[in-house]
């Protein structure tokens, strides 16, 4: 019984560890301002989600997903300030992880290219 125990619990351990090491969705969308507000969540398997008002694709391969992951983790992005912005605009924003980047204004374009490329890989429309 004790060696039962002992394998369960194990197995436990090494559940949560892989969970803890599993990859993160991405997120990403717009708030703020007088814009219309979105979020997308692209989960690692592929699968996409909404908010209400907006369509997607459903779905985008395993493959696309991990080359967004890869894009997002390369750009070396930053949240930013843009000068000239009015408060009235909206604020960009991607998550990976504990880590979000928000851009307000258009002036860092290798945020606007790896946000260009989330909005077309899932084909976001009104």
């Amino acid at each position: 019984m004790l060696l039962l125990l002992a394998v369960f619990a194990a197995a436990a351990v090494a559940a949560c560890g892989a969970s803890a090491n599993a990859p993160t969705p991405i997120v990403f969308g717009l708030a703020g301002g007088n814009a219309v507000p979105y979020r997308v969540t692209i989960q690692p398997n592929g699968s996409v989600r909404v908010s209400r008002g907006w369509r997607v694709r459903k779905q985008i391969l395993p493959r696309q997903v991990r080359h967004l992951r890869g894009e997002i983790q390369n750009a070396h992005l930053k949240t930013r300030m843009c000068a000239g912005a009015l408060p009235d605009f909206a604020t960009n924003y991607i998550r990976l992880g504990a880590r979000t980047f928000k851009l307000h204004g258009q002036c860092e374009p290798r945020f606007t290219h790896v946000f260009s490329d989330l909005l077309a890989a899932v084909r976001l429309r009104p």
